[in-house]
This record gives C-alpha cells, sequence and structure tokens, in this order.
C-alpha cells in the first residue's frame, strides 16, 4: 500500500511540473519567442505583458469610450467599438500587433491583404479557437476548415439559392405585416408613436427565421433567441479573461450555465429536426422551408456518394440550425435597426425610398421580381452595411509559418482581418468615408469605392457568408412595408433651445386639436343650418353625457313600455327635443314635453307630435370632435355604400382598438380581402353543418331549467343563462372548444367593455395612453391575455391541420382553409396571426353580446306579451311537433321570425353605428367637413314614428308580416347594420335565436317576475342593467 501512495504521489508531481512547464512556456517563452518574430520584420505593436497581454488595457478603454455617448449624427464608430485597435492604428499603422492573453494578434486592415487570407485554400489561415467554451455558441459552416467546410457548404447551399429564398416570401410578408400591424395598432390620433425599433426588429427576425426556415411557431423560435442571447452575453464574459490552460474543466457556474443552454436548444432543435424526418418518411412535402430544403439536400448528396455516412450527421445538422438562427437572426435585425435609425436621422433619403416603393408597387404587395428593382432601397442598406457592418472583424491563425504581404507570420498567430478599418477608410471611399452617403453605390459596389474589395459586410472569398441574400431579401421588404407606411423620426433634444421649439410645437398641436379645429367645425355646420350644443373645450359635452346617463339608470322604466331612448341615451334624448326634430314624447319620467319651436296637434294616447318635414340632423361634442347625428334612412344607406374613400371607421378614443378590431374596423381594399376571406365560414351552407352543436347547447339548458323549475315553476335570471348559452355555442360552433374553455375570454372581454364604456365619457388627451395608469395597464393585460388564449387556439388548430387531424368544421377551421385558399389564388399571405386573433376577438365579443342580448329581449317582450308568446309555440309545435328542429324547418317559422325582428327593432343590439368624414363630403343637403364624426342612429329609426306608424312604441310583430322591406317607410330597418358592410354574423345570430326559442317555447312558458325591473342599458351593446329574472312554468 505504501508503494502504491508513493508511485501516486511520484505521478502526481511529474504531472504539476508537466503542467508547470508548458503553462511557463505557453504564458511566457512562447509569447516572446512569436514577438522576437514579429519585430524582426519590422512590425510594431504594444510589448507583451505576463499573462494577460492587452486584455485588461482593453477592457478599461471600452469602459472609458461607452461611459458617454457619441454625438448623434456621427458615424466615426471604431473609437468607441474598437479603442485598441484603433490606438494601434494612430500609433503604428494599418498592420501591427497587440497581446489576447500570450496570444499575438496581427491587425491587417489593408483589403487586398484581407483579399489574400480569405481567398486562400492551402489552409494557412484556419478558425482559431482559441477560448474552449466557444464550441458550446457557434459551430456549423463557420467553423470548419478544408474538405468539412467544402462539404457542409455544397450541401447547404440549394437551400440558400435564390429561386428557392423566392418561395419564402410570403412567409418574409407575413412577419413583416403582423409588425407593421402593431405598430399602426400604436399610432394614436395623432398619428406618431415611439417605437424601440431594436427589440420589434428581433421579434421580427425570430419570426422570419422561425417560419421561412425552419417552419416552426414563433414561441420556440423565441425561445431558442432567449437562450441564444443569454449564451452569447456569458461567452463575452468568459473571453474578456484570460483563459489558462485547464481552466475549462473545472465546474463553474458561467461553464454549467452555458452547457445548460446548449442542451435545452439541442432538444428544441432535435425535436424539429425528428418530427420533419418522420413527415419525409411518410413522404409528406417540406413546403419549401430552409430545414426541408436542407435535409433534401444532405439526403441527395449521401446518395450520390453512394455512402449513407457522406452527408451531415444529425448532431452536424443541427448546429447549421443554430448557426443559421443566431447569424440569420442577428444580421438581420442590426442591420434593420441601422437603417431605420439612418432614415431617421436623413429624411431626404427616407423621402426617396418611399417614393421608390411607392413607384414600384404602388399599392400591391411587394413581390420577388420588384424587390430587384429598389436602386435606391439597395443603395441605402449598401451604405448602412458599410458603416455599421454587422460583423465588424473576423479571426483567423496560423498553423504553419505564412507569407501575409511582406511578413511571415509564424505558427500560433491569430490574424484579425479588420473589415470595419477597411470600410471606413478615407483614401478607399473618399474624404466623406464617415458620412452618411448612399449615392456612391449608384454605380454599384465595385465602382463606389477605390478598391474593389473594400465592401465587406458579409465577408468575402470563397467563404463569403451564405446568408446574404436571405438578409437582404428580409430587409428590402420589411423596408418597404415600412417606408411605404409610416414617417420616421428620431426624438432628440439639444437643450434648452430645442426644448422650448419641442413645448411650443406640442403646445401649437393641442391648441389646434382642443379649440382651433373645433371651431372651425362648429362654424362649417352651423353656416348650413345644422343645430347643436355648443362647443365647451376638451370636453365637449361628455360631462352632460355622464351626468344625464347616470340620472336615466338611477330609477327604471314602466314595466311595460318600450320607449326606451330615454333611458338607453338619454342625452340624446334631451337634446332631440331641444333642437326640435324628436317627434316623440316619453313616458319617462311621467311627464309630457314639448319640443321647443314645434307646434302641431298632440295625441295624448302616443303621445306623438305632428310636427311637419323638421330637420332630423344635429350635433353635439365628444371632447372636441363633433357627432352628427344621421336619422334619415336613405341618408344613411348611403353613408353606409359609401366605397369612395371619404368616410371610414372613426376612432375618438384609442380604448376602442382594444375591445373590437377586425374586419369590422376596417376599410378599403384590407375589408374587402378579410370580408372575403371570412364569407365562406358565414355561408349558410356551412352554418347548417353547425345545427347539431346549436341544438346540443340549447337542449343542455332547456334541461338545465327543466329539472329547477320542476312541478310548481323556478325563477331564473335567464340573461345570465342565455349568456352562457351564447358562449358555448361560439366556442363549440366557432373553436371547437367549450363555453369552460371559453368562460375566461368571455369574462376578460366584459371586464374589458366595462372599461371602455367608462373611457368613453372621458376626453381623451393625445399622449395619455402611453401614461402607465391603472386603466391603461389592466386594458393592455386584458388585451394580451386574451390574444395569448386565442394564439394558442389557432396553433392547436394548424397544427391539426397539418397532421391531418383537422375536421375543419367549425368557424375556425373554415376561416383558416379559406385563408389558405386566398394564399393559393392571390400569391398574397391572406390573413396574418394577428389579423386572425383580431377576428377570432371579435367573433367572440360580438356572437355572444348580439346572440345573447337578442335572446334575452325576446324572453322578456313574449313574458310582457302572453298572446305572442302562446302564438309562437303554437307555430314551433305546428311544425316540428316533438321533432328535433331542422333547418328547413327553421325557416318555415314565420311568427317567430317576425318577433324577432321585432324584438331587434324595439331593442337593437347596437344603438348606432359611427364613421368619420375624411374628405368633404355631400349627404342631403349638408356638406361634412374632414373630421366630422357621423352616427347612423339605429334605434332613434327603428322609433320613429314617420317610418312605423302611430304604433311606433308598441310591441306589434305583425308589421313584420310582408317582409322586413315592407313593414316600414324607407325601409327604416338597420339592427345589423346595412350596405355591403351589413353584419356578417346575422345569420349566425338568427339561426341560433330561433332554435333556442324553438326548444323554450316547447317545454316552457314564461312570465316576468315580480322582482324584474326593466332598464335596458348600453354596455356597448343593449343590455338589461338588473338582469332578467323570468319565471318558468314547465309544460
Amino acid at each position: 500500500m505504501t508503494v502504491l501512495w508513493s508511485l501516486a504521489w511520484g505521478a502526481a508531481t511529474v504531472l504539476l511540473v508537466v503542467w508547470i512547464v508548458r503553462t511557463l512556456n505557453w504564458a511566457w517563452r512562447e509569447p516572446r519567442r512569436l514577438e522576437r518574430a514579429l519585430r524582426a520584420q519590422g512590425l510594431d505593436g504594444s510589448p507583451y505583458r505576463f499573462p494577460f497581454g492587452d486584455v485588461k488595457e482593453n477592457n478599461r478603454l471600452l469602459q472609458e469610450v461607452r461611459a458617454k455617448p457619441m454625438p448623434l449624427h456621427s458615424h466615426d464608430i471604431i473609437p468607441r467599438l474598437l479603442p485598441v485597435f484603433h490606438r494601434h492604428y494612430r500609433q503604428y499603422g494599418k498592420i501591427s500587433f497587440n497581446w489576447v492573453g500570450p496570444m499575438p494578434r496581427v491587425n491587417v486592415m489593408d483589403p487586398d491583404l484581407i483579399k489574400e487570407v480569405l481567398s486562400s485554400k492551402f489552409r494557412e489561415f484556419e478558425r482559431p479557437s482559441t477560448n474552449p467554451f466557444g464550441k458550446y455558441f457557434i459551430k456549423g459552416l463557420a467553423s470548419y476548415d478544408g474538405d468539412k467546410w467544402f462539404k457542409h457548404r455544397k450541401i447547404l447551399n440549394p437551400a440558400f439559392n435564390l429561386g428557392k429564398l423566392k418561395g419564402m416570401l410570403p412567409a418574409f410578408f407575413a412577419c413583416a405585416s403582423e409588425m407593421v400591424s402593431r405598430w399602426e395598432r400604436k399610432l394614436g390620433s395623432e398619428g406618431w408613436c415611439e417605437i424601440d425599433a431594436f427589440p420589434e426588429f428581433h421579434s421580427l427576425t425570430v419570426d422570419a427565421i422561425s417560419r421561412a426556415a425552419f417552419g416552426s411557431s414563433y414561441e420556440l423560435g423565441k425561445r431558442i433567441h432567449q437562450l441564444q442571447t443569454e449564451q452569447g452575453e456569458l461567452l463575452v464574459q468568459v473571453s474578456q479573461n484570460l483563459f489558462i490552460p485547464g481552466y475549462s474543466f473545472l465546474p463553474t457556474r458561467k461553464k454549467n450555465r452555458i452547457i445548460a443552454i446548449d442542451r435545452e436548444i439541442r432538444e428544441i432543435l432535435g425535436g424539429i429536426i425528428k418530427n420533419r424526418e418522420e413527415e419525409m418518411k411518410l413522404g409528406k412535402p417540406h413546403n419549401g422551408d430552409m430545414l426541408g430544403l436542407l435535409m433534401e439536400s444532405n439526403m441527395k448528396y449521401y446518395q450520390e456518394q453512394g455512402n449513407k455516412n457522406a452527408g451531415m450527421t444529425k448532431d452536424e445538422v443541427m448546429e447549421e440550425c443554430k448557426l443559421f438562427y443566431f447569424a440569420g437572426q442577428e444580421t438581420t435585425s442590426v442591420l434593420l435597426t441601422w437603417t431605420m435609425v439612418m432614415l431617421s436621422m436623413y429624411p431626404s433619403w427616407q423621402v426617396r425610398a418611399r417614393e421608390e416603393v411607392l413607384r414600384v408597387f404602388g399599392e400591391k404587395t411587394p413581390d420577388f421580381d420588384g424587390l430587384g428593382q429598389l436602386k435606391i432601397v439597395t443603395m441605402i442598406l449598401y451604405e448602412v452595411l458599410r458603416l455599421y457592418p454587422p460583423a465588424i472583424f473576423v479571426h483567423r491563425y496560423t498553423t504553419k509559418a505564412t507569407k501575409l504581404g511582406d511578413i511571415t507570420c509564424p505558427p500560433g498567430v491569430i490574424i484579425a482581418l479588420l473589415f470595419i478599418f477597411a470600410q471606413h477608410d478615407p483614401y478607399i471611399w473618399g474624404d466623406d468615408s464617415k458620412e452618411f452617403n448612399p449615392d456612391r453605390f449608384k454605380d454599384g459596389i465595385s465602382k463606389a469605392s477605390n478598391d474593389n474589395y473594400a465592401f465587406l459586410a458579409f465577408g468575402g472569398g470563397p467563404r463569403i457568408c451564405i446568408g446574404q441574400n436571405f438578409s437582404m431579401l428580409e430587409a428590402k421588404l420589411a423596408l418597404c412595408m415600412l417606408t411605404a407606411g409610416a414617417q420616421m423620426a428620431l426624438l432628440v433634444f439639444y437643450g434648452g433651445v430645442a426644448a422650448l421649439m419641442l413645448a411650443a410645437w406640442a403646445a401649437i398641436r393641442m391648441l389646434n386639436w382642443v379649440l382651433w379645429q373645433p371651431r372651425r367645425l362648429e362654424r362649417i355646420l352651423r353656416s348650413q343650418g345644422l343645430k347643436g350644443t355648443i362647443y365647451r373645450p376638451i370636453r365637449g359635452d361628455l360631462k352632460d353625457i355622464a351626468r344625464f346617463d347616470a340620472e336615466a339608470c338611477s330609477k327604471p322604466m314602466p314595466s311595460l313600455s318600450h320607449d326606451i331612448i330615454p333611458r338607453a341615451s338619454n342625452f340624446l334624448s334631451r337634446k332631440a327635443e331641444t333642437y326640435g326634430w324628436q317627434k316623440l314624447t316619453s313616458f319617462f319620467p311621467l311627464q309630457l314635453r314639448w319640443c321647443k319651436n314645434v307646434t302641431g296637434i298632440f295625441n295624448a294616447k302616443v303621445g306623438i307630435f305632428d310636427a311637419g318635414k323638421e330637420n332630423k340632423v344635429t350635433f353635439h361634442w365628444m371632447g372636441p370632435l363633433p357627432r352628427v347625428l344621421i336619422t334619415d334612412p336613405d341618408q344613411t344607406r348611403e353613408i353606409l355604400a359609401n366605397k369612395t374613400g371619404e368616410i371610414e371607421k372613426g376612432e375618438f378614443n384609442y380604448m376602442i382598438r382594444y375591445l373590437v378590431r377586425g374586419v369590422v374596423q376596417l376599410d378599403g381594399e384590407k375589408w374587402a380581402k378579410h370580408r372575403k376571406i371570412l364569407n365562406p365560414a358565414f355561408h349558410l351552407e356551412k352554418l347548417k353543418r353547425m345545427l347539431p352543436a346549436f341544438s346540443s347547447c340549447c337542449d343542455e339548458l332547456v334541461d338545465r331549467w327543466e329539472m329547477m323549475a320542476g312541478t310548481t315553476g323556478k325563477e331564473v335570471d335567464v340573461f345570465v343563462d342565455l349568456q352562457s348559452l351564447a358562449g358555448d355555442v361560439i366556442s363549440r360552433t366557432a373553436f371547437g372548444s367549450n363555453f369552460k374553455e371559453g368562460r375566461k375570454i368571455f369574462e376578460l372581454q366584459d371586464e374589458q367593455a366595462h372599461i371602455v364604456v367608462g373611457a368613453l365619457l372621458k376626453s381623451h388627451i393625445p399622449g395619455y395612453k402611453y401614461l402607465p395608469t391603472k386603466t391603461n395597464t389592466r386594458v393592455k393585460a386584458i388585451d394580451k391575455e386574451v390574444r395569448e388564449i386565442l394564439l394558442r387556439l389557432i396553433r392547436k388548430r394548424e397544427e391539426s391541420m397539418r397532421s391531418g387531424d383537422a375536421k375543419n368544421d367549425d368557424v375556425l377551421g373554415l376561416l383558416l382553409e379559406s385563408n389558405l385558399q386566398h394564399r393559393r389564388e392571390y400569391g398574397d399571405v391572406g390573413l396574418t396571426t394577428d389579423e386572425m386573433i383580431d377576428e377570432c376577438k371579435l367573433f367572440y365579443f360580438a356572437g355572444q353580446e348580439t346572440t345573447s342580448a337578442l335572446m334575452t329581449w325576446t324572453m322578456v317582450v313574449l313574458s310582457m306579451h302572453q298572446d305572442w308568446q302562446e302564438r309562437a309555440r303554437q307555430e314551433v309545435l305546428q311544425v316540428f311537433g316533438k321533432e328535433k328542429p331542422t333547418y328547413d324547418g327553421l325557416s318555415q317559422l314565420k311568427t317567430v321570425t317576425m318577433i324577432l325582428y321585432e324584438v331587434l327593432r324595439l331593442y337593437p343590439p347596437v344603438l348606432g353605428v359611427q364613421r368619420q368624414v375624411l374628405k368633404s363630403l355631400k349627404i342631403g343637403d349638408v356638406v361634412y367637413p374632414p373630421g366630422a364624426m357621423l352616427v347612423l342612429s339605429v334605434v332613434q329609426m327603428h322609433h320613429d314614428p314617420d317610418y312605423w306608424g302611430k304604433d311606433v312604441l308598441e310591441f306589434n310583430p305583425e308589421r313584420f308580416a310582408e317582409g322586413v322591406s315592407k313593414a316600414s317607410e324607407k325601409n327604416a330597418f338597420f339592427p345589423f347594420s346595412g350596405g355591403h358592410r351589413i353584419c356578417i354574423g346575422q345569420n349566425f345570430a338568427l339561426i341560433e335565436a330561433k332554435l333556442a326559442l324553438c326548444l323554450i317555447l316547447r317545454r316552457f312558458s314564461f312570465d316576468l317576475s315580480p322582482a324584474y325591473i326593466h332598464a335596458p342599458h348600453t354596455v356597448i351593446t343593449l343590455k338589461p342593467q338588473h338582469g332578467a329574472p323570468i319565471i318558468l312554468h314547465r309544460l
């Protein structure tokens, strides 16, 4: 045992001595030898300092320069990025050396010498491995040499062929469209917003890489990006310290984290590759993404070689994917960010780029051929790449004595190829080398400088970056969409003078918004004979609206009255009387009211004036915006049918966009495209297939009510249950889920609706939405949560469609199928994921709100009018008996249909529709100026005796006996809006309501509970403020 211990100690001593000798040679003798060899050839550089070399000095200089910003319009970035290299350049010239620990680094700035190194094919200059942790970060093609590099490059080339990249353009467009849409939503009514472009472009490029290259989701791509970013930061920290031999074997915290990150990234990529291999075995096409092309090329390579092991291994494919995720995302996001900064600094070039984009594409979707015609955009991108290259230098390593120009570099020397110095050299690029001047590239890269090889943004020689075309194509497309739709500016403060100028500019804009513009609009409206309230700065009539509505909501209506205007829209009711066009008197608050300046014959029974032909157009103020009330059906149809661009959907408060987006908020070509894609999902034939789901949801509700009712009857708040029913129907028929899964969405959207209604009664001050108020924070959080839930539903369905498991018989499936068909027919991206989420969110909200309100008011009204309840029941029994309702049978229910129409007339889901005037527009006898809001008052048209007769406030479904068109004068029926923009979901709502009513009437009679309070109340849609308690009796 003693002998063994002696041998062990002896071996340890020998190993320690060997390690000490090798370390001394590495840290002292070898650096001295190499320094003498370099200096003997006339090279100058810093003396070697044991053992750190220039590492400490470099870190100190970096801290100094980064402690303060550069001048704004300066592009002389070298002193900030590479302070040690810059000092050496000024002290020793274009070729010198410094020290990376104990290793000498020869700094090369001459383009000819750079070309000599990059073009070498004899392996004199190899990729260095200065830090063992680098292998966990970037391997793949970028780190290989010799035959291995040649094999990988050959296999990768087909995936980066321009013809193949052309097929990825729709994916690029989809990603860019989603980003642009997101930016557009951030724009306020003042038309501008501040955006940190760098993280936005990071997200864009991560999404583009994930979709176009790997066919995976953004979530997976985002996770890989987060991990690689963290790993890169750790590697930078490690590389700034001196690397000591043997240190990499110690289990340090940073080392363990770097390895753990590498393992997680490889697991994610391994899962993607495994799925793709399985798809290839099943013969499924790869959809033209980069991973599919790479695996196809790899298979073809080893088939050509006749050896299964000739191509890339699975690990090597994984390393190429890691490299492309990092390099592809970093290069393009950095290029786009610096381009935005440059165009913000130089608006004239921004204008030139925008003009070129509009000239080449106009309103068309950018295509591959058009992108090739963008000369100015290309010049701008080249100049940005020259001033701010993604990679500022690369390293090579000499493995043997190698000639470089007039110098022979001994083995063991690092060669730093300083691209950025070559691209900023005034001897090569002229005296304006540090200025932004894209015109230098007007004749191409070769004639932009005195040296054809001085432009090294993507490297050079046979090892030029394989992904340069991918990056340029993505950057051009994103830039096209941004320059065509937005104007960019940097927010900069130049001391006190600029601050005063900015304050003056803000004050002028505020005065124009709050005083001058409203006064001008008021004069124009009054000069044409319109009557309305006097404008009061900032709030307008908002305070009165809130006060009058609060008064109205504080007491109920008479139980059998359908005169809802004085309660649901009290302010409009009062102002209508004041300005002389309202023909109705109200039984609320049980007084007869006389209109000013109107004489006529008063009918005491129904409370109506015969006042002659008064002008029914008035206006009031929502903050500084005039709202003109339109109550004439012909004018309403004219406005709804407008396709010439004078009118669009208005947004007088930014909160609206968090609740309602999608097709209902769009205009022009974008509306037409969305409507066309949505139409197939709401076709009557498709809705027929959803009838079993409708019936199943209704059966469950009716069964539950039957158990509750027993033999003596039961009071039920039908509003709550019918909301759940509508939610269950939406969840099942539209999204293939159930109400429990959709409940969270409904709860969040209901909360959001209450917040938005409260915000609508407050004046919207420009810029207020950017303040982190409790309301703003909550609304954004709700929107984010709802969108995340819907995104999961969409992603889940897309995966089912890809695997062939989806039935596509619900609204979401039909929508995705229609969107895919649109892409095939028109070659564009159709609806982006963000737009798809907007449409789903809209359908969740509108589908539930509209149908539940209609069914609730129908049960309330039939409880008030038992004779019509009995007539409807007899019709249902006559048509269906005890059989399940069918689609054809529902179409035969004339009485039920008449009842639903009359309920929609008296209690329309939405009281009015809003439009904004963009250009001067004549409607009737009035020319409306730009900026005016037009409110098409549906409820006032539905309650106007001129159109519906003296019994306008009575429940009389017989008026619809001959159909909608003959029920009123001028066809004044707009429960689902009208014209080409009529609600796309009206058939869905009516079928659901008819079916539910059939099943309820067949099994119950019902009447109002003594606890019922008749209190119609508007929360976006018209709802019973205190619920709808109804007593159900089993039949």
